[in-house]
């Protein structure tokens, strides 16, 4: 082929390329499906109490999170820790009472 035959052929490849480009960049953007997510799981702050103690337990989708008992005596509050199916029981130390040291 002779270079005048090359260059026409660059030209055409080169015009079809941008003008494809052009038409892709033309569409607007597909807008994402509307798929139905996992629902957010519900949130429940259970507050029990007697005369000597305030126990406020927190559950996120049906379990417990966080358990923090509150005394109303001169003795600070501390937390237990929930048992997790997920670990092994006795190295989680859960059921345990833990004293909070230096909060702030």
């Amino acid at each position: 082929m002779s270079a005048p035959a090359l260059s026409r052929r660059r030209a055409l490849l080169v015009a079809t390329c941008a003008a494809a480009c052009g038409l892709a960049a033309a569409q607007p953007a597909a807008a994402p499906a509307a798929t139905p997510g996992a629902p957010e799981p519900k949130v429940e702050r259970l507050v029990h109490g007697d005369g000597l103690s305030r126990i406020e337990e927190l559950r996120v989708g049906g379990r417990t999170r966080s358990i923090e008992v509150q005394t109303r005596s001169a003795l600070p509050g501390y937390e237990v820790r929930p048992i997790d199916p997920a670990q092994d029981d006795r190295r989680s130390g859960a059921g345990q009472r833990q004293w909070r040291v230096l909060a702030f």
